[in-house]
């Protein structure tokens, strides 16, 4: 705690000695224009999905059929993502090669990296991070980086991120794997935290019943019937879906379609 204390004490007197220092240019100005190069291409725009998209399925939206009914249908997508935000993912993407790239260079440890997952039935699509030989066996791998706060909770807590477990059970099922892990890498000082996952048989159960919600989520697009509305206007799941302002648009809907039941933890772990 003491030592917290200093550092914010010493910071505050750095910025304080920067503040004092004449400068020939606005910083606040410069850094401003920086950060917007995140944002600048990102933009509105209109898009069809083809497919369901494992990553998706795992966070917020993802769980609302009328969501997906709308992304089949082609919708004006939003990109909520500031620079922080648009920043982060890049980190991630980049942080992603590198320790790929590090896999590589052990011999005979990688098999694959950044390969194409689909499905036909229902349509899915996504890419897996890595796939290694280990002891003889493939292992499917999914990577995730994260701050050092989150990391360390990740420590403490002994368990993966649900959302990420649900992207790897997807992944499991379709290629036929009943053992994977999930990678963590610390952004701070890229120490890693690896957790082993094992189906059982909740998880099977789940992933199975989930796969059956988006083939009843696909039928009601492809019969051009609109799923009606689960959440109000003002729910989390709604503020931050990038179509909402084409489901406020749509009309009420004809057809009750539950939202995917979420994975239990205590069960699946």
């Amino acid at each position: 705690m003491a030592k917290n204390l200093l550092q914010q004490v010493m910071l505050k007197k750095a910025d304080e000695k920067l503040s004092l220092k004449p400068s020939f240019i606005d910083r606040d100005a410069l850094i401003e224009k920086i950060n917007s190069g995140y944002t600048i291409n990102r933009v509105t725009k209109f898009t069809q999905k083809k497919s369901f998209a494992p990553s998706t399925i795992a966070f917020s939206h993802g769980e609302c059929p009328r969501y997906w009914y709308l992304a089949f249908e082609g919708a004006d997508f939003t990109d909520n993502a500031d620079a922080y935000g648009a920043a982060n993912m890049t980190a991630g993407t980049k942080s992603h090669e590198r320790i790929q790239e590090a896999m590589g260079n052990v011999p005979g440890l990688l098999v694959d990296s950044e390969f194409k997952v689909t499905y036909n039935d229902p349509p899915i699509f996504g890419f897996g991070d890595v796939m290694l030989n280990w002891e003889d066996k493939e292992l499917l791998g999914e990577i995730k980086t994260m701050p050092n706060d989150a990391f360390e909770y990740r420590k403490i807590a002994g368990k993966p991120k649900t959302g990420h477990l649900v992207q790897l059970l997807i992944y499991m099922k379709i290629l036929n794997k009943s053992k994977a892990i999930l990678i963590y890498e610390n952004k701070n000082n890229h120490e890693l935290l690896i957790f082993p996952v094992e189906l059982n048989q909740y998880m099977y159960e789940w992933v199975e019943n989930t796969f059956e919600w988006m083939r009843e989520v696909r039928k009601a697009w492809e019969s051009k019937t609109l799923p009606t509305k689960n959440y109000r206007s003002n729910s989390k799941i709604c503020k931050t879906c990038p179509i909402r302002e084409a489901c406020d648009n749509a009309g009420t809907g004809v057809l009750k379609i539950n939202s995917l039941e979420p994975l239990d933890e205590k069960q699946a772990l």
